[in-house]
Parts: structure tokens; C-alpha cells; sequence
């Protein structure tokens, strides 16, 4: 079972992951999405990289940009033809990975048809996922969370410091169960 955490905007969804990948002790394969120092700021980048590799703040990893208006809310964002390439890139290699990290699907991907099949396809594979999706209702976000393999989370206030350890323990397990058969058949 893969399982994606969900909830509130800045509730600490991306934390959550952070601890419970450290606990784990693995380099999980994957995405990152994430915004600089700058997210508030009129114009700004969002950003991509290997879940394998440390946030890089690059222009080669910015994947989509933002403009604010004068009231502070996003007037337009332009996605950028590396989104596409940067995220197929980190979900190419996923099987070498003990899991994957998708951090975080949300509602630009519904205009990246191959990226989104792309995630889509590794839900019906046997390497485990621990993702974030966001609340937003859209086609490509229920397909992620109606998807028989994908179990929710919610990430609440009451609960987020104790999820990373009972997210590790699970993964522990699976991570676990998948090496035995592995060893198994050597």
C-alpha cells in the first residue's frame, strides 16, 4: 500500500516526510517540489529535483513561475518546459530505489499528460510510495487518491509530530518483507 499525505496548506505535510524519510535511513527515489525563500515574494520559482539529492535552488531545477499582483494572491504561472523533462527524468530510475518520494502532486501536473501517467504507473507498481497530494479537486489528484493501492493520510495538527515514527515503522516493514523476497530468489 502507498501512502500520500494530505491536508491544510503549510500544515507540515513536507515535514512529516522529511522526518519520516530520516528515520528510515534510505535514499528513496522520486520527486521534490518545493519554493524558495523567495514564495512570497511578486515573482518567484517553484522548484524540482531528485528525491535523492539535496533542494537545489538552480535555475535548471525551477519548474514553474509565479507572479503575484498588487493584492498578493498568484496572477499567473507559467510552467516551464523542464518540468516535464526534470520530473520524468526523477521518476525514470524509480525501481533502483528501495521507495519513492512524489512531493508533491498538486494541480499543475494536470497539464503534463506524461507525467502524470508516469506517476499513475508506478501507483500499480510494487515499489513503495510515501507521497503528498494536495486537497485540491481535480481528475488528476482523484485519480491519485481513489487509486486501490493509495491510502490517505491526513496530516493534522494533533497528529504530525507522531507520524514520522508511525510512518517509518510501516515503511520499515515493507522495506523489510521486499528485501526477504529478493533474498529469497538469489
Amino acid at each position: 500500500m502507498h501512502l500520500f499525505l494530505t491536508g491544510k496548506v503549510q500544515i507540515g505535510k513536507t515535514t512529516v516526510v522529511d522526518k519520516t524519510i530520516a528515520r528510515l535511513g534510505v535514499t528513496p527515489g522520486g520527486f521534490r517540489t518545493y519554493f524558495g525563500e523567495d514564495r512570497r515574494a511578486p515573482h518567484h520559482f517553484l522548484y524540482m529535483s531528485s528525491a535523492a539529492r539535496p533542494r537545489s535552488f538552480a535555475p535548471d531545477h525551477a519548474v514553474a513561475e509565479f507572479r503575484l499582483g498588487a493584492d498578493g494572491a498568484p496572477t499567473a504561472c507559467q510552467l516551464l518546459p523542464r518540468f516535464v523533462e526534470l520530473g520524468l527524468h526523477c521518476l525514470e530510475d524509480a525501481q533502483r530505489h528501495p521507495m519513492l518520494l512524489m512531493d508533491e502532486c498538486g494541480r499543475l501536473e494536470q497539464r503534463l499528460p506524461a507525467f502524470r501517467q508516469r506517476v499513475l504507473e508506478l501507483l500499480d507498481g510494487s515499489t513503495p510510495i510515501l507521497g503528498v497530494v494536495r486537497e485540491d479537486a481535480m481528475d488528476w489528484l482523484e485519480e491519485i487518491r481513489r487509486h486501490p493501492g493509495v491510502q490517505l493520510i491526513p496530516v493534522t495538527v494533533e497528529n504530525r509530530d507522531r507520524l514520522p515514527e508511525e510512518l517509518a515503522a510501516y515503511f520499515m516493514d515493507l522495506l523489510e518483507q521486499t528485501k526477504n523476497r529478493k533474498e529469497k530468489w538469489e
